[in-house]
């Protein structure tokens, strides 16, 4: 399950996204996209979950400080 990750901080690392969630759910990959403003960086986290429980991963870390910043979740509605 694809989810996009905004409002991050620029220090922020995949490995250090990937630690964070690997005590929730299997991380497949984490993309980094710092195109545009390189100080507010955000991720596309592929999650081996199903789509409920994305839902509540992401009703437990959306607006949750990480690494000084505070992270907006987002579920796309169109995934295979």
């Amino acid at each position: 399950m694809q989810v996009l990750i905004r409002g991050l901080h620029r220090d922020v690392t995949e490995d250090m996204l990937r630690d964070k969630l690997k005590g929730y759910a299997s991380v497949n990959s984490v993309e980094l996209v710092r195109d545009g403003d390189p100080n507010h960086p955000w991720a596309w986290v592929d999650l081996a979950v199903d789509p409920f429980t994305a839902w509540r991963l992401l009703r437990q870390f959306d607006r949750q400080y990480f690494a000084g910043s505070v992270m907006r979740w987002y579920i796309p509605a169109h995934q295979s």
